[in-house]
């Protein structure tokens, strides 16, 4: 229960959407890129310690897995206000995580680490975007933005990527992490996870909503920019140099994952011996 409430895992995720949305940007990023991986990793830790309860509840945690999947997608989807969106599209990610770890098995479980990884990256990226947004014209309403892509065109690019990877565009991190997650699940509940596919789907609606909102339409006027500002400014330097950061790593793992699965793979082996896999 207290690992659950700390990655969150429906149904004790409420208090992650409140902390994001009162919390400035700085403070959602490192939320939500190491606090939340700390309630995950201490499931690993403790289904490593005990190893008979963890097959005794795998299908439990299997099922709050897919419940938070498909929980946290779809509220996103129905969010206007965009922390808010990330907060709940969170819970979806984490959810990718849990059914991993549920596996028990190697594939599963290095796909819930990779997945942790891929989500801090992301999920940084987009907040540190979505703070960036929030400075120029102190509005976080998907309904005040358009043509994002004529009058900041690096911003566009960097939010389109960043709702994109969220998703698990192939290319990304998050592919690699959701397609070994859905590996190792498939190898122990097989047709079951068709469930996944779905929720998969309504998590692509919520981030096609986003892009559509925030890059196509008419242009907004920004009433409530800030004093001295009288148009919307793309991303300076010292910005574009932080977010090809974050994109730099969201890439490098979905290109060339092996470094990263190599060193964790003598360990999951290890752990999943425990379970007879």
């Amino acid at each position: 229960l207290g690992f659950g409430v700390k990655m969150p895992i429906v149904p004790v995720h409420g208090w992650l959407p409140l902390a994001h949305v009162e919390a400035p940007s700085p403070v959602s990023i490192l939320l939500s890129g190491i606090l939340l991986k700390m309630g995950a990793y201490g499931l690993i830790r403790a289904v490593g310690t005990l190893p008979a309860a963890a097959l005794a509840l795998q299908d439990w945690l299997a099922f709050l897995a897919l419940l938070s999947l498909v929980h946290g997608a779809v509220l996103a989807w129905r969010q206007t206000d965009l922390k808010a969106m990330i907060a709940y599209s969170s819970i979806s990610h984490m959810g990718v995580v849990l059914l991993g770890i549920a596996a028990l098995n190697p594939a599963g479980l290095s796909g819930a680490l990779t997945q942790m990884v891929a989500h801090g990256l992301t999920a940084g990226l987009l907040f540190l975007l979505i703070g960036l947004l929030y400075e120029r014209t102190h509005s976080r309403d998907l309904a005040a933005y358009g043509s994002l892509n004529r009058i900041a065109p690096r911003f566009a690019a960097f939010i389109v990527f960043a709702l994109l990877a969220a998703v698990g565009l192939p290319g990304s991190a998050g592919f690699v992490a959701e397609l070994q997650v859905l590996v190792g699940a498939y190898g122990r509940w097989g047709a079951w996870l068709l469930l996944l596919s779905a929720a998969v789907l309504v998590a692509a609606a919520y981030a096609l909503r986003a892009i559509r909102c925030l890059s196509t339409g008419p242009e907004r006027p920004w009433v409530a920019a800030p004093a001295g500002v009288a148009w919307f400014a793309d991303l300076g330097r010292v910005e574009c140099a932080a977010a090809w950061l974050l994109t730099a790593g969201v890439l490098a793992i979905g290109f060339h994952p092996q470094p990263l699965l190599r060193l964790m793979a003598s360990s999951l082996a290890r752990l999943a011996s425990n379970f007879g896999v």
